[in-house]
């Protein structure tokens, strides 16, 4: 049984996809999954696991169906290389220009702009590249629990697609892939990278990983995201 809190939402009304996905992946390997979803996750709303044929399980609210998550391979990408920290810097600070500052889900525990309480992430581009990165502490004791790794690729994956759509459009988490392939250090600092590879029509499919202080990409992630006009994101 999976339940996500309140504290971690994207959209006003519906979970942070990355939380969400990595509390499902739960259900199949936590450190190397992949959750495509189908209806937005709800908030403080049991969700249960259905198995299916060849390690696949679904995941219903009631009877609806919200997510299937997939057993994954070894993720294999170009790996990101590491950043100089200004370089970071300056891409924060460039974090929501392209709209003007204006955030479609400005509580959003990943990267909203009016959270306080949240991974206070902002995957701005690197000037002069198409790279996207954000630094990240995870600010907890001991190792991260997978669920919050999950959580802190899921917004910087989807700051290209923002990027890319025009002022006032959303975009919101399609599908998630994540490869955890060394224990992250809840106190160290972390920067996390991000591209796009690949768009159709509304749809762009990313590349993310975080990148530790020896340049080691010790999780990387897969996602699509799916760009979505202002009413329909403002409803979800």
């Amino acid at each position: 049984m999976i339940n996500i809190h309140s504290l971690h939402n994207g959209p006003r009304h519906s979970a942070h996809g990355g939380v969400a996905a990595g509390r499902m992946a739960e259900l199949v390997d936590a450190d190397r999954a992949a959750v495509r979803f189908h209806a937005p996750p709800p908030l403080d709303e049991p969700l249960t696991g259905v198995a299916l044929p060849l390690g696949v399980v679904d995941v219903l609210a009631g009877s609806r169906r919200i997510a299937t998550v997939r057993p994954s391979a070894q993720m294999t990408i170009e790996p990101f290389e590491q950043l100089d920290p200004m370089a970071v810097a300056i891409a924060e600070s460039n974090w929501l220009d392209h709209h003007d500052g204006h955030h479609p889900f400005p509580t959003c525990f990943g990267c909203g702009n009016e959270r306080s309480d949240g991974l206070d992430l902002a995957p701005g581009t690197v000037p002069g590249t198409s790279v996207h990165a954000t630094f990240w502490t995870p600010l907890v004791d001991g190792s991260v629990p997978p669920w919050l790794v999950w959580a802190a690729l899921d917004c910087p994956s989807g700051g290209p697609a923002l990027a890319a759509v025009p002022a006032g459009t959303a975009v919101m988490t399609g599908e998630l892939a994540v490869d955890i392939r060394e224990p992250l250090d809840g106190s160290a600092s972390y920067q996390i990278l991000s591209r796009c590879h690949d768009r159709s029509a509304r749809k762009f499919k990313t590349q993310a990983a975080i990148v530790d202080q020896h340049g080691h990409n010790v999780a990387v992630a897969e996602a699509t995201w799916i760009a979505l006009a202002p009413e329909i994101a403002a409803a979800s």
